[in-house]
């Protein structure tokens, strides 16, 4: 069995691809990429690094990212978006991890800095310790759940990383309104699934709410206009969130 496998899900990824795949050749015993349906050199470049391609059809984050776990042979599993690289002082860390037989942990969580419209965002809720999450695991121990929002569930000990993963995201406000429309229509879906009511209050609570816990308790405006048009697009997501809900109810 191999060491450390990498997977990876992409969809027309070709310029953010290489810049992924190359910050991790040192540490990946395998490298998975599960393709949906990219038109572009995504999977011809996944190929050009070695990597096992696979396509499958998109339904949601989780399903597509077990499928790549379920078709990866490693020990531990390193989740890596396309739009996303480890720092040199990751691998050494990630390594120092995985080598150590001793450690009872079966999972390792990594902050993550996020670089949204050109610049490190420091503030605003994206903090990297805010966006700590499992992305390191051994295989058998963790599984990916949830509609939208997915996160890794960890049946067993959970260490932390020092060093943070670099993500590359929302080049421009047209990307980010494209994220809140697609990861919205999941999230209605969701909610309406699990039975949540629209509601008229928390339609026009949770834009204001959000806005204010990102811009002024998060520090927001530290980041200057970019941290202010965060927290506003932020704000707007959870309109649209409502507004889609009332939606698929009335239906």
């Amino acid at each position: 069995m191999k060491k450390m496998s990498v997977t990876v899900i992409t969809l027309n990824e070709e310029k953010d691809l290489p810049n992924c795949l190359d910050s991790v050749k040192e540490i990946a015993d395998e490298i998975v990429v599960v393709d949906s349906g990219s038109t572009d050199k995504t999977v011809e470049i996944a190929r050009r690094y070695g990597a096992k391609v696979y396509t499958r059809k998109f339904d949601n984050y989780a399903n597509q990212k077990n499928y790549a776990v379920e078709k990866a042979t490693g020990k531990w599993m390193l989740s890596l978006d396309a739009d996303e690289k480890i720092t040199p002082e990751l691998a050494r860390e990630i390594n120092s991890k995985i080598q150590n037989k001793k450690s009872k942990n079966v999972a390792y969580s990594i902050p993550r800095k996020n670089i949204i419209f050109g610049k490190l965002i420091k503030y605003s809720r994206w903090q990297p310790e805010l966006d700590r999450h499992v992305w390191l695991w051994k295989k058998d121990y963790g599984r990916w759940e949830g509609m939208v929002h997915e996160e890794v569930v960890v049946k067993g000990d959970v260490g932390e990383l020092e060093y943070a993963k670099i993500h590359y995201q929302y080049k421009t406000v047209r990307d980010f309104i494209a994220m809140m429309n697609e990861y919205s229509e999941l999230d209605a879906v969701k909610r309406v699934k699990d039975g949540t009511a629209f509601s008229y209050i928390r339609l026009f609570i949770d834009p204001i709410y959000n806005f204010s816990v990102r811009y002024f308790y998060r520090l927001g405006f530290l980041d200057g206009w970019r941290g202010f048009v965060l927290s506003y697009l932020m704000a707007v997501y959870h309109l649209e969130l409502w507004i889609k809900v009332w939606e698929r109810t009335k239906r």
